[in-house]
């Protein structure tokens, strides 16, 4: 990605992006979990999951890996908090 020579504000989105991927999921994710039920969302959250880790890992450009590392924050959320209530009420 050339983040040796890119200012420092590019390598801070790596992780600033992730963060905010998961208050943005925690805003709407959690209530689609209630709502639709937490086995689908948990099953959409591994599905978006898997998409986004290998977008990155194949992805030439800076501006991809910023949105898949957006997405994954996202489907961290599904994951790990509709994920974990799933698992607790089987």
């Amino acid at each position: 990605m050339n983040f040796e020579c890119a200012p420092g504000w590019q390598l801070g989105m790596v992780g600033s992006l992730f963060l905010v991927g998961i208050v943005v999921g925690c805003s709407f994710i959690t209530k689609m979990g209630d709502t639709y039920g937490r086995k689908p969302v948990y099953g959409m959250g591994l599905m978006l999951n898997a998409v986004a880790v290998a977008i990155v890992v194949f992805s030439k450009t800076v501006i991809i890996t910023y949105i898949c590392l957006f997405l994954l924050g996202i489907s961290i959320t599904a994951r790990y908090y509709v994920g974990y209530t799933y698992n607790i009420e089987w």
